[in-house]
């Protein structure tokens, strides 16, 4: 069985898409699936080198990246190239197992399944649920357009892998006979010993990635760092663009937190987790409490921490309690509360250590290579002539 991920979105976007369809992809290849993952191309540059130096991620013999590139008044050429390269497999006696968040390339792959029934599947990663939009905040043509789509579309896919338990329930009883699989996005574990532990404690300092929208929670952030700056903690953000991030350096400085809150524009992969492995003692997931992310949705931050062994301090929701477990700690982020649950695990060095070991336990539970190979299972299970 060969595996293929199509991801419409350019190479190397700042953000977790690509790099979640990248590691989704390379996971399948750790598990000895050959794998090519379909991507826009992106600016020119050589892949190898990006995944290396953008990506931190190492090149497999496994797993091709086929970069498209659109031409004049095509838009989606990725999908035409994910097509061909599936219908030549096909053509061959390959069975192909196809993967993918995007529902604009789904009819064709459906046109595709009617010539080789015996040898290609479709599975849908769902991100969101747009079966039923009473729980949108907003109703407009857009969502009415993807509820449309949702509609005509996954009744006909093979299988849906879903991000969480409640998600795949909620699409089960819409569509009964469509296998469902629930399971959360990966970790890449990383070995920490008890010393970095300690240096990372003695940082004194917790960090924040995600998007800077007012909607994310900025007020919290904003309130969190004139609390830690009378402890000497420091607040790190990682994410938004760089004029966001110039106006938000003058609101902190007006506020006199300027020393407190780094704000920081998304970084490359490679970068962010450097800086994870080296600069944060505490992750922190702040969670708005919305359907979406009560329900419907991974939380990648809270991954990322993990991965690096860091303890992690959550909203209370199901999403983010799949993810961390009984290894994280939570709260409902008000500034003074939330900040001295900090300033208590900094100051108190075994309780951290402790912390820190539960998180890196829950880390090697949620790995990448771990998920692509469920999947695999999941494939097999239902559709058993892909073997």
């Amino acid at each position: 069985m060969q595996v293929v991920w199509i991801n419409k979105s350019p190479w190397r976007k700042p953000g977790p898409i690509v790099y979640m369809g990248l590691l989704n992809a390379l996971a399948f290849a750790w598990n000895g699936l050959a794998t090519t993952l379909f991507v826009d191309a992106g600016e020119d540059s050589d892949t190898d080198t990006d995944m290396r130096e953008f990506y931190g991620l190492e090149p497999h013999s496994l797993l091709q990246i086929r970069r498209t590139t659109a031409a004049a008044g095509q838009q989606r050429t990725v999908y035409a190239a994910a097509r061909d390269h599936i219908e030549k497999a096909c053509r061959s006696g390959e069975a192909i197992l196809v993967c993918t968040r995007e529902l604009g390339c789904l009819s064709a792959l459906f046109t595709l399944r009617r010539r080789y029934p015996s040898l290609l599947r479709v599975l849908h990663e769902c991100h969101d649920y747009y079966l039923s939009t009473r729980r949108l905040p907003k109703r407009g043509f857009a969502a009415l357009r993807r509820q449309w789509s949702e509609r005509m579309l996954l009744p006909r896919v093979d299988g849906l892998i879903c991000l969480t338990e409640y998600q795949r329930a909620l699409y089960q009883q819409h569509l009964p006979r469509v296998p469902a699989i629930a399971l959360p996005l990966g970790t890449l574990p990383q070995s920490v010993d008890a010393e970095q532990v300690e240096q990372r404690r003695r940082a004194r300092s917790v960090a924040y990635i995600g998007h800077m929208h007012d909607y994310k929670g900025l007020d919290a952030l904003f309130a969190l760092a004139g609390e830690l700056q009378k402890h000497g903690i420091m607040l790190h953000t990682f994410g938004g663009g760089d004029a966001q991030i110039e106006s938000l350096r003058r609101r902190a400085r007006e506020a006199g937190i300027e020393a407190t809150l780094l704000l920081t524009p998304f970084l490359p992969p490679r970068e962010l987790h450097a800086r994870l492995a080296s600069a944060v003692s505490i992750g922190l997931v702040p969670l708005q409490d919305t359907y979406y992310n009560r329900y419907l949705t991974c939380p990648v931050k809270a991954l990322d921490f993990i991965s690096h062994g860091l303890p992690v301090i959550g909203t209370d929701l199901p999403s983010v309690r799949a993810v961390l477990g009984d290894a994280g700690c939570y709260a409902d982020f008000d500034a003074g509360p939330t900040a001295n649950l900090i300033v208590d695990l900094l100051d108190d060095a075994p309780r951290y250590a402790a912390c820190s070991q539960r998180i890196r336990a829950r880390a090697q539970m949620l790995t990448w290579e771990r998920r692509a190979a469920a999947l695999a299972q999941f494939a097999a299970a239902m559709f058993p002539k892909l073997g």
